[in-house]
């Protein structure tokens, strides 16, 4: 048998979808199934998984240990460096270098996320991140340490209530503040991306057609290296939405050949999530209204913005 004490950094989900987290090796139906002969208990009475777990509340697992370790599996984590930008009780704000996943991509793979969870190995809450970018992009991730937090950032990222800036290094002269609009497509075998018109009719096997909005403005033009720095701003978040669609207008970024970018010297593609402005925020993440958090500008992209000229 085991006791589970509820507290406030778990309270407020489902039961059944704190079973799933807690027992993550255990099929729906063996949860189900437990639930109902009571093998599982919310204060020693039978419930339904659909009921609200609150803080103090105890669940108990009529089950050996054996059982219990059988569908219990270790949290992903890994012994790593991170760069933290901002900690509480309720998120973290990472730095994340090129070259790592902000997720892991295996059992116990290396990535922020496993640090961070490497780093908080007493945390009842299993540590997730809320954003994410592309492997070889650098810059801020918000990770939410509760599920609070993470109901909270997830629903401020849906009401556009959190701004997301980049800085980015694209190929040729960007002169004048554009704002491009189009239709995300995905190609799922390739996972590349495209923006194409809007109007446009999909090709088979292509997914997503969701309208995208990307608000670039240039800082600097390198004219020895034709290359432009710019300050971008998501008012959508599509799978390599900045990518596709500076590729899309001529304007291909560093070091990116998978969307036709040429390297210049660049390793990866010259793309950095430089900023992250919280707007107005309520409930447990109401102290972070009008925070303003900035991750510094990587040693690889500092050549191409100390040798351009300031519009």
């Amino acid at each position: 048998m085991q006791q589970i004490v509820i507290n406030s950094s778990i309270a407020g989900q489902r039961l059944d979808k704190f079973l799933a987290r807690y027992l993550n090796a255990a099929p729906k139906s063996f949860i189900q199934k437990m639930l109902r002969k009571k093998n599982i208990t919310l204060n020693s009475r039978r419930v339904d998984g659909s009921v609200i777990i609150a803080d103090g509340d105890v669940v108990t697992l009529y089950f050996s240990d054996d059982t219990i370790a059988k569908f219990t599996k270790p949290k992903n984590t890994y012994d790593g460096d991170i760069v933290v930008v901002f900690q509480d009780d309720n998120i973290a704000i990472l730095n994340k270098p090129a070259g790592l996943l902000a997720q892991p991509d295996t059992a116990n793979g290396d990535s922020l996320i496993s640090r961070l969870r490497y780093h908080l190995p007493d945390a009842p809450f299993a540590p997730v991140a809320v954003n994410r970018l592309d492997r070889n992009t650098t810059g801020l991730v918000l990770c939410a340490k509760t599920l609070a937090a993470a109901q909270t950032l997830s629903k401020l990222i849906h009401d556009r209530a959190i701004t997301k800036c980049y800085l980015a290094v694209a190929h040729g002269e960007i002169p004048r503040v554009m704002r491009l609009e189009g239709l995300h497509t995905k190609d799922a075998d390739k996972n590349l991306a495209q923006i194409v018109p809007r109007g446009t009719i999909l090709a088979e096997g292509k997914t997503d057609g969701k309208t995208v909005v990307t608000e670039i403005t240039p800082i600097a033009y390198n004219a020895g290296e034709d290359v432009t720095t710019l300050k971008i701003v998501l008012e959508t978040g599509r799978s390599h939405q900045i990518r596709a669609h500076l590729a899309s207008v001529g304007h291909p970024l560093i070091g990116d050949k998978k969307y036709g970018g040429k390297s210049k010297g660049a390793s990866r593609q010259m793309l950095h999530a430089f900023e992250i402005v919280f707007g107005d925020v309520e409930g447990v993440l109401e102290y972070l209204s009008g925070k303003c958090f900035v991750a510094p500008l990587p040693d690889d992209m500092v050549y191409f913005y100390n040798k351009g000229e300031g519009y």
